[in-house]
């Protein structure tokens, strides 16, 4: 690159919840299907509130793929109780999130995650029957500490990011040690890829770039070191940031993928924000430099993970756009996709047929260039082996 980055993650933040690119689970654009919204009642929640010991007016927090709720334990703390439809995890999926977020904690990352707690029966996950049959499974999780972090010096800035990138980094270590009870899905039986052709029925360009995506990621290598249980969703509204610390949350979609997938997600939400949108590509490309570069130094000096996957980071950008594309596609009919919807719909087609990720930077070069060596964890690593 020619030149200082105009457009750092201070000067040039991401995109605040609710604005055109942000996640969508952060918009409140998009609602729970209308056929698990129906059996979701003011009863379900008494009871799983009752189940949990918490009590006072419920706030929601979301309703996308679970219902979110914010209440107080007895002794008048914030609580967070989740409630999932069976149509969207089984129980044994999520008994195996929250036996996971507790093998987190126990490893050291107690700070790092949104710890889960008990019901009162002691159970962690409380089953309660719907109408029709089916099941909501109630949890409750520790509200993070801090709040969103907002764009601008006092919140989206190197520090910052390079903390986001060395949570991360003790995530994947973390990971390495986990061992399943029921092992969660793997990345290509993730439900809105498996019924892709269903979803983006009438669309076979799409259908057919999907199908190119898949065939390169099923060629990559499985090793311990590189593919792991992953969050799959480390975004910027899904962490809160307090006295310069991360706390991470929403693990529900917690599945086996490679370690890369977890530095690819939070830049393609970085780079979606409607203000670096606008920028000229030279400049949007310098922001991404910008943000990346500090996210990768946080993430080394926590986890190694070789160079040689950086040059893969743009597959996992194609694959987000193609995953989001076909949830905009699920979630929404022809009436909602309208105004602003419709040109980040558009946006997204367009990367897609073109078959380009968002971004085209060459990130191995961009980490070797922020360690001004090898990587800080391969140097370690190195120096242990001395």
């Amino acid at each position: 690159m020619e030149g200082k980055p105009r457009y750092g993650p201070v000067r040039c933040g991401l995109a605040a919840p609710g604005s055109r690119f942000s996640h969508p689970k952060t918009t409140g654009d998009l609602f729970m299907e209308a056929s698990v919204s129906i059996l979701f009642t003011p009863d379900i929640l008494a009871r799983a509130a009752e189940a949990f010991g918490l009590q006072g007016e419920p706030r929601k927090l979301g309703d996308f793929e679970n219902y979110l709720f914010e209440l107080e334990d007895r002794e008048g703390d914030p609580a967070i109780l989740r409630l999932t439809h069976s149509s969207h995890r089984s129980a044994e999926q999520v008994e195996e999130e929250l036996r996971w977020l507790r093998h987190l904690a126990a490893s050291g990352l107690e700070a790092d995650v949104a710890a889960c707690e008990p019901a009162l029966s002691g159970e962690w996950v409380v089953p309660l029957e719907a109408a029709d049959g089916s099941r909501f499974y109630a949890s409750r999780f520790r509200k993070a500490p801090g709040a969103r972090a907002a764009a601008g010096p006092d919140g989206w800035n190197p520090a910052l990011v390079r903390e986001w990138g060395a949570v991360t980094g003790r995530l994947h270590r973390a990971s390495a040690s986990y061992e399943a009870h029921h092992p969660r899905h793997h990345w290509h039986e993730e439900e809105l890829t498996v019924s892709r052709g269903q979803y983006l029925d009438g669309e076979p360009e799409l259908l057919d770039r999907f199908e190119e995506v898949l065939e390169e990621l099923r060629r990559l290598p499985l090793a311990d070191d590189s593919y792991g249980l992953i969050h799959g969703d480390i975004h910027q509204g899904n962490f809160h940031a307090h006295e310069g610390k991360l706390t991470v949350f929403d693990f529900d979609d917690a599945e086996y993928n490679w370690f890369v997938h977890d530095l690819a997600i939070p830049l393609y939400y970085a780079l979606g924000g409607a203000a670096v949108q606008q920028l000229p590509e030279v400049e949007r490309e310098a922001y991404a430099a910008a943000f990346f570069q500090p996210f990768y130094e946080g993430y080394a000096s926590e986890h190694e993970l070789g160079l040689d996957w950086l040059d893969r980071i743009g597959l996992f950008m194609r694959m987000r756009d193609l995953v989001l594309y076909t949830v905009l596609a699920k979630k929404l009919d022809e009436s909602e996709k309208v105004g602003r919807m419709a040109d980040w719909i558009a946006e997204i087609r367009a990367r897609i047929v073109a078959g380009e990720p968002i971004s085209k930077l060459d990130f191995r070069a961009l980490a070797v260039e922020a360690a001004g060596q090898p990587a800080p964890a391969a140097k370690a690593a190195s120096e242990r082996k001395d």
